[in-house]
């Protein structure tokens, strides 16, 4: 810290109370060091309160993705999901393709009416051989409805009848 002029004297030594350099730059350290305290206690409390922020958000975003499971029956078309998702293949000119998709063990779903798009699975298991001569044909199935991350999935599923 720069003083004026006016303030030549030297100083006899430590505590000498006719120095004034030597009070003005005590008294400037003393502030610059209190001042980072308070910057560093600000941190900490703005990092804790950004913690408990994203903790809490994130709880809310848990509990609304794994709410209970419905039961549900969805009706539309059996689709390989590879040739749909990749360039919309569907219906009766890619049934022999959907076939033999989904005989391979490509991912099936099932494709509504209004343009819902359901993954199928049965109890932990892949449904390719009892849906795959069912390809681009309407059918219905039931079963536990679930969602993640816009991905919707019938699992459990059973062909109904």
């Amino acid at each position: 810290m720069a003083l004026p002029n006016s303030v030549t004297r030297l100083c006899v030594g430590k505590g000498d109370p006719m120095c004034l350099r030597e009070a003005v730059c005590n008294q400037a350290q003393n502030k610059t060091t209190k001042g980072i305290k308070v910057m560093k206690l600000s941190g900490i409390a703005l990092g804790l309160s950004a913690v408990f922020l994203i903790l809490i958000v994130a709880t809310g975003i848990f509990a609304v993705q794994t709410g209970a499971a419905e039961t549900k029956t969805i009706k539309g078309e059996v689709v390989d999901l590879m040739c749909y998702l990749d360039h919309g293949a569907k219906g009766d000119k890619h049934a022999a393709c959907a076939q033999t998709c989904i005989k391979g063990g490509g991912p099936v779903g099932i494709l509504t009416s209004d343009s819902g798009l359901y993954l199928i699975v049965g109890e932990h298991k892949a449904l390719n051989d009892q849906l795959a001569p069912l390809a681009a044909k309407t059918i219905a199935v039931k079963g536990k409805l679930v969602e993640r991350d816009g991905m919707k999935m019938i699992e459990n599923a059973e062909i109904v009848k």
